[in-house]
């Protein structure tokens, strides 16, 4: 392809280093209009294809960096992973080309809007519904991409495209230009040698930042720290250093949202779906985008169903497991819903008087059968509180010379001599110890309902302290939440408890 003369006089900025100026014809077909921007690889340029009056961008590679092999085989890169591509949620990659002086161009799809990193510098923080719609859109574009054998590998906010279409947000990913074709054909010029480590250290995945691998999971764990940067403003990781910050993708365990940004509003189960896909290990990591995009669902179908505030979160194989009852599939603007969802993260283990604050605070009738099914729970909760009363009194009291406290001392809790049966210090005490030292995790799950119905917030802390207890691994790697069954509860538990303390 060529560039033709064009009548029209170039501009002389628009023609530094690129031998392309305002006015100018590319392949007797696009003719340029104005300058969009600079980047690192290129200049890119509004023009219109002369033949059909399509508007277009034309991207064209900086004059130093033509005789530049690895610049050049990034930008044809781009146009083979692209040309692979056809989908609403990937930016389309119409054409390819060398000027004359040798000089590459890309002919693209034209967008109008902003990328993600510029919404983020703006605004700091995005919404959650919000911030799971594009999410959504991310990967939509990565599904149809890894299906066919196409490692995006440098997902991140500047690579996200928030393009605006007769009123609607449309996400596009953006820059295939370091993709790894996985299909292994002998055409791809982005085999990657071993131990290379490509992509920007603030999203790399624990396996792109040791040279590893790189699989569609590498995809989803960067997705998932653009993610937690929506939510919270920032990466979990702020290392200024790149080789530090490499190891922290590696070593360090990503700290929850909430701990980042505590007024953060984070529905029911998000934080598990984010960790899910922050795990180190890609083989134990979200195992596709279908999967990624599944959960999400779940959480927002979740939340239009009980309509609750949002709440910290439940745990991961929660989410990922299926339910036996069906809720409408969660769909954005202009895309139609086309499966029935679990209601996964809808537990039928909580406390009855969680339960019966989720109930109140929906606006669609109680179907028939939850009430009696709730009957049925909250009678079997009172009975067991109150055999759980009557075998408790008398075995525990106070440790002496600690009677404010509500720090459960290590051991059994001894009997004190005279005290009533039914003292509810003694009993808040006896809970939060079993609460905290049962032999299992269910034993100390069974804690969690009597505290309830005794209605002490003081409690709230020992349940906060019991959603996890980590054990296991090595350096951070492999540690287990022994207190993963109760995690669920203990969330229900501290809401109710806040709700009745104001």
């Amino acid at each position: 392809m060529v560039a033709s003369p064009s009548p029209s006089p170039r501009t002389d900025d628009a023609d530094d280093g690129d031998h392309v100026g305002i006015g100018a014809t590319l392949d007797s077909r696009y003719r340029i209009d104005a300058l969009i921007g600079t980047g690192g690889m290129g200049r890119v340029y509004r023009a219109e294809h002369t033949g059909i009056g399509r508007a277009v961008a034309i991207k064209i590679l900086h004059n130093d960096l033509n005789h530049n092999r690895e610049a050049a085989q990034r930008f044809q890169r781009e146009a083979i992973a692209s040309g692979r591509l056809d989908h609403p949620n990937i930016v389309g990659i119409y054409d390819f080309g060398v000027l004359p002086h040798g000089a590459c161009y890309l002919v693209m799809e034209m967008l109008e809007g902003e990328t993600l990193g510029a919404r983020l510098e703006r605004d700091g923080r995005i919404p959650w519904r919000e911030a799971l719609d594009i999410l959504r859109g991310v990967l939509l574009g990565l599904r149809h991409a890894h299906d066919r054998g196409v490692v995006h590998r440098d997902i991140k906010p500047d690579n996200v495209y928030l393009a605006r279409k007769d009123g609607d947000l449309i996400i596009k990913i953006l820059d295939f230009g370091i993709a790894k074709l996985r299909a292994g054909s002998a055409d791809d010029p982005a085999s990657t040698r071993a131990g290379l480590t490509v992509g920007t250290p603030a999203y790399l995945s624990p396996e792109q930042a040791v040279g590893g691998e790189i699989t569609p999971a590498s995809d989803l764990y960067s997705s998932s720290i653009v993610l937690y940067e929506m939510l919270a403003g920032r990466g979990p990781f702020e290392d200024k250093d790149p080789l530090a910050m490499l190891g922290a993708h590696v070593s360090r365990t990503p700290p929850a949202v909430r701990e980042i940004a505590p007024d953060a509003e984070i529905p029911p189960g998000l934080e598990a779906v984010i960790q899910a896909g922050l795990v180190k290990t890609a083989a134990e990591r979200t195992r596709s985008a279908q999967e990624y995009i599944d959960m999400i669902d779940r959480v927002i179908a979740s939340m239009r169903r009980l309509r609750t505030a949002p709440v910290a979160t439940a745990s991961a194989p929660e989410l990922a497991g299926a339910g036996a009852a069906g809720v409408e599939a969660y769909a954005p603007p202009g895309e139609a819903a086309t499966q029935s969802l679990p209601a996964g993260a809808v537990s039928q283990e909580l406390p009855a008087a969680t339960r019966a604050v989720s109930l109140a605070e929906t606006a669609e009738t109680i179907p028939r059968r939850w009430i009696v099914i709730g009957a049925i729970v909250i009678v079997i909760l009172i009975i067991g509180a109150i055999i759980l009363a009557v075998t408790s009194s008398g075995n525990y009291k106070p440790s002496s010379g600690a009677a404010s406290s509500l720090t459960a001392p290590p051991g059994p809790v001894p009997a004190m001599p005279g005290s009533p049966a039914g003292d509810p210090e003694i009993k808040l005490k006896a809970l939060i110890h079993d609460l905290q030292n049962g032999k299992t995790c269910a034993a100390r799950r069974a804690a969690i309902a009597p505290l309830v119905e005794l209605g002490d917030k003081r409690a709230i802390e020992a349940l906060r302290a019991a959603r996890y207890q980590m054990r296991g691994g090595f350096a951070g790697f492999g540690a287990e939440n022994v207190n993963a069954c109760l995690t669920r509860d203990a969330e229900a538990a501290i809401k109710v408890l806040s709700t009745q303390a104001g």
